[in-house]
């Protein structure tokens, strides 16, 4: 039986993170459409399991839960539980999307932290004036600042990625999930970028991922 539902439309970054590790993971799980074109999300019902009227929201088997940061962690942890009978993990922690011991740990926090209070900061503008507003609409000054915001954070994130094969160390885990959404994005809206040899290469090895594959790599829209 199915108990896990996600409520939230697949060209959202936030719910793809949390699609992206349901693939990796083989997590069954229930979507349901929510989320501008589609409403759902200021109606009480759904206001009452997430009062921001924000997706995603999860709702497993009575446990309901929000933010795409902490949704991830939590998928991690129930299948590394077993409560996912089809799941598959790797045994070895250093090898886990999110590691058990507090080290391993604090590295993905301090990369998804980044993420929401850098990375995505200065991407979301972008995004949302290239691919979501009319030309007429667009404020060009705002867009070429926050691209200058971009490029000073991928150099950030480049040269980490000089002695680091992933954002967190030399296994894939949650942190690069975000980054690698943020990438797309970056590579796929018409602006000048300035080569990272370094994210280059880590981007190669980021989508060719499952979970990539399937719900983070078509048309912005």
């Amino acid at each position: 039986m199915n108990d896990l539902t996600i409520w939230g439309r697949t060209n959202s970054i936030n719910v793809q993170k949390v699609l992206w590790v349901c693939e990796d993971l083989k997590i069954e799980h229930k979507r349901i459409d929510a989320g501008m074109e589609f409403g759902v999300t200021k109606t009480p019902e759904y206001l009452k399991f997430n009062p921001n009227g924000l997706v995603p929201t999860i709702n497993d088997n009575g446990f309901v839960l929000w933010e795409s940061h902490t949704v991830m962690r939590y998928l991690v942890r129930r299948a590394s539980n077993g409560s996912d009978a089809s799941s598959t993990m790797d045994s070895g922690d250093e090898n886990s999307l999110y590691p058990l011991n507090p080290k391993g740990a604090a590295r993905v926090d301090q990369w998804l932290d980044w993420c929401n209070t850098v990375a995505w900061p200065a991407m979301r503008p972008l995004f949302w004036g290239w691919v979501r507003l009319k030309p007429e609409e667009r404020n060009p000054q705002e867009l070429e600042a926050n691209r200058q915001l971009m490029i000073k954070a991928f150099t950030v994130f480049d040269g980490h990625l000089e002695s680091h094969t992933y954002a967190a160390g030399e296994h894939f885990t949650l942190a690069d999930i975000p980054m690698a959404l943020i990438a797309y994005r970056w590579f796929n809206i018409p602006v000048d970028r300035p080569h990272f040899e370094n994210i280059s290469l880590w981007y190669k090895l980021v989508s060719d991922r499952p979970g990539f594959k399937k719900y983070c790599s078509a048309p912005l829209t």
